[in-house]
């Protein structure tokens, strides 16, 4: 994504194998944005985006409109890509870059996922104006957008204009990771370090180097033959250097705390929550904000349509505490007991037939409110005094009768 503040262009650079983030740089120095799918080359970085991004893909939309709920399921009208693949690489984009495009075509009735570079964002702060500029790549000339037509979504926004990534939170440790890598990699690829001492002997450069090289050879080999005037003194990585590296690797619960996530989804044991309390911790607190930014954006954008997502099987409820609801539903007169074997799918042919499972059913205790006069209050209390009175009473005449 291009960000254009007054004028000053904050594009990102190009992704590269050799950036281990590509950084969208802000008036003020710091890098609020990242761009480039280098970041999920970690695999609890890759473990988190495809956990939310797969899982916010998965519900379907729902509306009060068909029509745009059968578009939103299935967005792209070439059929290039699936509802799921559409949406998944929406997520995907937003969580990385804190913010994602798509474009609304066919007066509303399809939608075109837009890549983070093919988008520029021009912002002007004196009026307030935003406006997009489209190119779908460099040798097409860019076309204005109206803001009707974009989908801009985006999370934890300063000025609700840009998001920012989660991945900012991670923006040094994920640097000082690519260095320490970088470092390891170094030492295993360059081979033995050491110093090798010849005493009794003024060895020229050139005597120095052929010693060098053929010592290199001998340790290839395994296996080396020398007498006592020649030594070699292993260099070794400092172990400082070494545990510092190590223990700077991107702990699981740290990416999972900066995404919101539960720890175990990123493989993280935890003895005091079981995986029924993290789907839920998941669901309530952490999907929340993701399903937010989307449902919004479309509701602003395409608006009396009541747009939402079916969040229902992200926490399938077991059988038995789905028929513990029905049972609850039924004494209470909410739906017929033939309704609710249909739906734990036990039905058979013969229930239609079974008058007792197509009727409803209530309790006896219960009455409208509206129907109870102080009268009903009064007699009710008056019955149930009366019986307790009267067995004094006549407890009283019994004791009475014998005096």
């Amino acid at each position: 994504m291009g960000l254009l503040i007054n004028g000053t262009d904050t594009s990102p650079q190009p992704d590269s194998s050799d950036a281990f983030l590509d950084a969208l740089v802000s008036l003020s120095g710091d890098s609020d944005f990242y761009a480039g799918k280098s970041v999920l080359r970690n695999p609890d970085v890759y473990s988190a985006v495809s956990t939310i991004s797969n899982t916010v893909a998965s519900c379907p939309f729902i509306s009060s409109t068909p029509l745009i709920s059968k578009m939103l399921n299935n967005p792209s009208v070439s059929n290039l890509r699936s509802g799921f693949n559409f949406w998944s690489s929406v997520l995907t984009n937003l969580l990385i870059n804190g913010n994602s495009f798509a474009l609304i075509e066919n007066g509303g009735h399809a939608l075109k996922f837009v890549g983070g570079n093919q988008m520029t964002v021009t912002y002007d702060t004196s009026t307030g104006q935003v406006s997009y500029r489209y190119q779908a790549d460099p040798s097409t000339s860019a076309q204005n957008v109206p803001v009707s037509q974009v989908l801009h979504f985006k999370i934890l926004s300063l000025d609700s204009i840009a998001g920012i990534s989660p991945l900012y939170a991670l923006r040094d440790s994920l640097e000082l990771q690519s260095i320490g890598t970088q470092t390891l990699k170094d030492v295993f690829q360059s081979g033995i370090h050491g110093m090798i001492s010849v005493s009794k002997s003024d060895l020229s450069d050139s005597a120095k180097e052929n010693l060098r090289q053929n010592f290199q050879k001998i340790a290839s080999s395994g296996v080396g033959v020398s007498d006592d005037s020649i030594k070699f003194e292993q260099i070794s990585v400092d172990e400082g250097l070494l545990k510092a590296i190590q223990t700077n690797n991107l702990a699981s619960e740290k990416v999972a705390s900066v995404f919101g996530l539960p720890s175990e989804f990123l493989g993280v044991e935890n003895a005091h929550s079981s995986v029924s309390q993290s789907l839920k911790t998941m669901f309530l607190n952490s999907l929340t904000p993701y399903f937010e930014a989307i449902q919004s954006e479309l509701n602003n954008k395409l608006p009396g349509y009541e747009i939402e997502q079916d969040r229902s099987n992200i926490l399938p409820a077991s059988f038995s505490d789905r028929a513990k609801t029905l049972v609850s539903l039924i004494q209470n007169g909410v739906m017929m007991p033939a309704e609710a074997r249909q739906t734990l799918n036990i039905d058979t042919d013969k229930d239609k037939d079974n008058k007792a499972l197509n009727r409803f059913y209530g309790s006896l205790n219960f009455s409208q409110l509206e129907n109870l006069s102080e009268n009903d209050y009064d007699r009710a209390n008056a019955s149930k005094y009366s019986n307790d009175n009267t067995d004094s009473n006549n407890t009283d005449k019994e004791q009475g009768g014998k005096q």
